[in-house]
């Protein structure tokens, strides 16, 4: 995937965010090289996962609702 299309995807996901309550974030390192932020809204949680010798951090959307 190019750099401009993984940043698309990227602010796309996030952007699932606005107009959600956060009701909590936690940061936890996962190995000596990446670290994870898990941030729990009212809507499901959005996990993003960041590497040093990655080029771009992954995000996932864990149990987020659909909205229609």
């Amino acid at each position: 995937m190019k750099a401009e299309e993984h940043t698309h995807e990227f602010k796309k996901a996030l952007g699932k965010l606005t107009g959600k309550k956060i009701v909590d974030i936690q940061f936890k390192p996962y190995n000596s090289n990446c670290w994870r932020i898990y941030i729990t809204t009212d809507n499901g949680k959005v996990v993003m996962s960041f590497c040093r010798d990655w080029k771009h951090p992954e995000l996932e959307l864990r149990n987020f609702k659909q909205e229609y």
